[in-house]
């Protein structure tokens, strides 16, 4: 099953897919993360500038310094290995496919600059899925997201038709409410419009208190969801990317509340 985001896309199979695309990094790696981390993690949380991907944590994708747009940044990308298992059905979109800081967060802020650009190895429209994830359990195996679809938004030249201007913003939590499923059951409470577009850097912003998170596109609030799936649990976040994009990171900032 892969995120088309249109209603008639092509439901691939859900089958459980947690091999691991690179070790899972010890947290608490000290000082030094990726580049340029102004505070250091802690229980406060903390600042990276995102010019490398050292000392970040791995599942499921590959992780690179990159520039993008005339700006530095981590690009992320699915291994090949999880490429290939979407593209023939044996793999799970809306999956764990992140990296992590060293870092625990039950409440808090997390704000990060986030750009998404197709790359030609995934499905036919594929609609650049790039986001932030939190939440995550020790084993990368449960976690919750909220992401973008880059060429759903409102400020794509020209602008998608409907009902996909619908779609520009969703949440998630693995493995039990994927994206089709909640549109289903739950149409247009998950997931919303949002001023966004493929190959422009977007801040996006999550707010997270107890069962509830605010998301946040460059100032704007674009969607609420009030019924997290695993509310106040301490866990790991991760920049998040899906089926055939490339997404491209810098400046994350991360406050702990909780």
């Amino acid at each position: 099953m892969t995120d088309l985001s249109s209603s008639t896309a092509k439901a691939w199979p859900r089958r459980d897919f947690l091999q691991r695309g690179a070790a899972l990094t010890a947290a608490g790696l000290g000082a030094g993360l990726l580049g340029a981390c102004a505070h250091g993690p802690g229980n406060h949380g903390g600042r990276w500038a995102l010019k490398n991907a050292d000392g970040f944590a791995a599942n499921l994708v590959n992780a690179s310094a990159s520039t993008f747009k005339e700006r530095s940044a981590v690009m992320v990308e699915l291994t090949p290995e999880a490429q290939k298992a979407l593209l023939a059905g044996t793999g799970v979109g809306n999956g764990p496919s992140f990296i992590m800081p060293p870092l625990q967060l039950a409440n808090g802020v997390i704000e990060v600059d986030l750009a998404a650009r197709i790359n030609g190895k995934g499905a036919p429209d594929v609609r650049g899925f790039v986001g932030l994830a939190f939440h995550i359990d020790d084993k990368a195996e449960t976690f919750e997201a909220v992401y973008l679809r880059m060429t759903n938004g409102g400020k794509n030249n020209p602008p998608p038709p409907a009902p996909r201007n619908a779609f520009a913003v969703q949440y998630i939590s693995f493995p039990d409410r994927y994206w089709r499923k909640l549109r289903q059951e739950h149409p247009n409470v998950y997931e919303k419009a949002a001023p966004v577009a493929i190959e422009i850097w977007h801040k996006l912003r999550l707010e997270i208190a107890g069962s509830t998170v605010n998301a946040f596109v460059d100032g704007e609030k674009v969607l609420t969801v009030s019924d997290l799936r695993f509310p106040n649990r301490q866990g790991r976040i991760g920049l998040w990317v899906d089926d055939g994009t490339a997404g491209y990171f810098s400046d994350l900032k991360v406050k702990v509340t909780g």
